[in-house]
Parts: C-alpha cells; sequence; structure tokens
C-alpha cells in the first residue's frame, strides 16, 4: 500500500520508494537541523523525546519545518537494531504536523512490553549525501499494565507518562476528524501553550490518506 501526504487546507504529497541508505551515527545523538530546514524537526511529546506508550501499534506526531528537502523517512528498530516499520515521504517545502500510525497489518510486528525501541525521523537534504540529513531521534518503549492480581513493575510516573502520551495522540485525531470543533480546537492549542509549543499553534496538520 502506498501513502500520500495531505494537509489541512491546502498540501497533497505523494509518497515515493527512495534507496534504502541509513547514514553513519551523527555526533549529536539526538537532534540536527539547518542543513536545509529552517530550524529542527522535532517530536511532540508531552516530556521529552524518550516516551512511554500502551499502544501495540503506536502513533508519532513530527514537526515538520519549512524546507528546501522534498523527500524524508521514519523508521523505528528494536534494541538489536532490526527494522520494525519504515516510510518515505515526499515533501512539499511547507511546515506542517505529521502524524505517523505504525499499521496493525501481518507484516508489522506489535510492539513487546517493556522493549526500548529507538525512532528516527529524517529529512533528506540530499539524498546522495544522508551524512547532512537534518534529524531527530529518541526513544519508546512499550508499557504493559498489569492485571488486577499481579504487582505492577511501573513506577506512577511511568504509568503516567504513557496515559499522558496517548492522551496526546487521542486529542490530535480529535482535532483533525472534528477541524470546526471550538473545544477541541481550544484544547488543543491549550495543550501546545502549556507544554511550550505554543509557537505551533497554527501549523497545519498533515496527515496521511491510502492510496489504490
Amino acid at each position: 500500500m502506498a501513502f500520500v501526504i495531505g494537509a489541512m487546507p491546502s498540501q497533497l504529497l505523494t509518497a515515493q520508494t527512495i534507496p534504502i541508505y541509513d547514514p553513519p551515527p551523527p555526533t549529536d545523538p539526538t537532534i540536527r537541523g539547518n542543513n536545509c530546514s529552517t530550524v529542527t524537526p522535532e517530536l511532540l511529546s508531552p516530556v521529552s523525546k524518550k516516551v512511554f506508550t500502551t499502544a501495540d501499534y503506536p502513533t508519532f506526531l513530527l514537526v515538520v519545518p519549512t524546507t528546501t528537502a522534498r523527500q524524508a523517512k521514519f523508521s523505528i528498530r528494536d534494541r538489536d537494531r532490526k527494522s520494525i516499520y519504515r516510510q518515505t515521504f515526499s515533501l512539499s517545502g511547507q511546515s506542517g504536523i505529521l502524524r505517523v500510525v505504525l499499521p496493525n497489518e501481518a507484516n508489522i510486528k506489535k510492539l513487546d512490553g517493556g522493549q526500548i525501541y529507538k525512532w528516527e525521523f529524517n529529512i533528506i537534504c540530499d539524498p546522495d549525501n544522508r551524512g547532512i540529513d537534518d534529524f531527530v531521534v529518541g526513544e519508546l518503549q512499550k508499557v504493559t499494565l498489569p492485571d488486577a492480581k499481579s504487582p505492577s513493575q511501573l513506577t506512577l510516573w511511568e504509568r503516567y507518562r504513557a496515559f499522558e502520551y496517548d492522551a496526546l495522540m487521542v486529542l490530535d485525531l480529535l482535532r483533525r476528524t472534528n477541524p470546526r470543533d471550538q473545544l477541541i480546537q481550544s484544547e488543543w492549542e491549550s495543550w501546545l501553550v502549556r507544554h511550550k509549543f505554543g509557537d505551533l499553534k497554527g501549523l497545519p496538520a498533515i496527515v496521511l490518506k491510502s492510496q489504490k
């Protein structure tokens, strides 16, 4: 299945297949920008680039800056560096918030509870020189909630972070599916301000749509 990227209100972009090449580890292990982007890309998250989730197939909200690049790639790997999922996209050059959901498909393995995964979002400034990508990387851990009869191995803080991250994914989905609902929009903007993302309030939502 291929994908197109759309944005509210005007973007429409198609996914492309690009050569698979993983650049060498960067000097800065978590973030780099300004090779071809106005600012660094980033993950929209309540706490940090290390996130907790209860989802078997998690969602990621990625802030795409204005850029001269026309391609980007998202990928996630397990602790053995085995690829779990990767997808490449075409970019229009305009900024927006991209929602990437790991698909619940037979060839995509659901996340294992307790394991730490590494995710990476690359803006490909030059397809022939992946060493100058603008990028952001981080970690994600699947939280398995215990049943009522077993003792919890999770701290209250880990539970809170997992639920807060998942709640943000729900809020983002609500605002995308109900763009005229002022209450939802107000809650979204309040969240952005509360977590120091207030400058993103006017950023359009980039969405993925299946393409036959």
